[in-house]
């Protein structure tokens, strides 16, 4: 008769969770905010203040959706907000500190919500990567209102997140240029290269989501016609932050240094289906 040799023994395989910042432009499309509610119990997901802002005075966007329009990407149609807005108040009244399916930063620790063992030191890093974009901001064309606000908030955000990726939404009649998140990037003069869907990185990368998405249960707004955009970003000045006193200005000699936005690069590509090869 058999017996088993390893009678309590039990393997257990799990793998690190895909970490994303979805892109406001995306969170206030009906689909998208859909897509992202469904995506929390599947990713790690991330929001900044401004767009928790923008959730807070969810009333006066109802009234006036308009003031959540981008002279970037063109007016959002007012039921599609107020249709993003409702999805994502029920997604915040699900989603508390206890829940595990929604983080966020805000301007406090005690506001935010972080994953379990994250170092609390996010908070104050995303903080400074925020303010020094700011500069870069305020002198693009689009520089203001709360929908631009809620954009620099996520891309500094990815820039302090290891192993980020920023989601972004692609519309149809944007196939031949950059998507509004991208946009923004180059209006802040970062540079936002497009990746051909042939590259070896990209394709594995890319078929990785797309097992996530299927074992999800999320192939349906994919094939519904939903056009995503998944946009990297390379910000090694974050590694320079100052957090405290300017040790730059210790000594005889003040020290030049660098900003935390310099040498930032950033790259993305299309996750739609029927793109299989798009690139420059």
């Amino acid at each position: 008769m058999g017996r088993d040799i390893w009678p309590d023994l039990s393997v257990q395989i799990s793998r690190r969770r895909w970490r994303c910042v979805p892109d406001p432009h995306l969170c206030l499309s009906s689909d998208g905010a859909a897509f992202v509610r469904a995506l929390t119990a599947h990713a790690e997901v991330w929001l900044g203040p401004e767009f928790l802002n923008i959730l807070d005075s969810w009333m006066l966007y109802d009234r006036e959706p308009e003031l959540l329009a981008s002279t970037n990407t063109g007016s959002h149609a007012a039921h599609e907000i107020r249709g993003a807005l409702r999805t994502w108040l029920r997604l915040r009244e699900e989603s508390g500190p206890a829940s595990g399916r929604l983080f966020w930063v805000r301007d406090a620790l005690r506001e935010s919500c972080l994953p379990s063992g994250t170092d609390e030191a996010v908070v104050p890093r995303w903080e400074a990567m925020a303010e020094a974009l700011d500069e870069r901001v305020s002198g693009a064309i689009d520089h203001s209102g709360p929908l631009v606000a809620a954009v620099r908030d996520a891309v500094a955000l990815a820039g302090v997140l290891p192993g980020t990726v920023l989601l972004g939404l692609h519309k149809p009649d944007a196939e031949d240029g950059p998507p509004p998140l991208c946009r923004h990037l180059e209006a802040w003069h970062l540079p936002c290269r497009q990746l051909d869907s042939r590259d070896d990185l990209v394709a594995i990368e890319r078929g990785l989501l797309f097992r996530l998405l299927t074992e999800a249960g999320l192939a349906g707004y994919l094939w519904a016609g939903l056009s995503l955009a998944v946009v990297h970003l390379m910000a090694p000045g974050s590694s320079w932050l100052r957090l405290g006193p300017d040790l730059a200005d210790i000594g005889d000699e003040p020290r030049p240094v660098r900003g935390a936005w310099e040498d930032a690069q950033t790259f993305w590509y299309d996750l739609s289906l029927g793109n299989a090869h798009a690139g420059p």
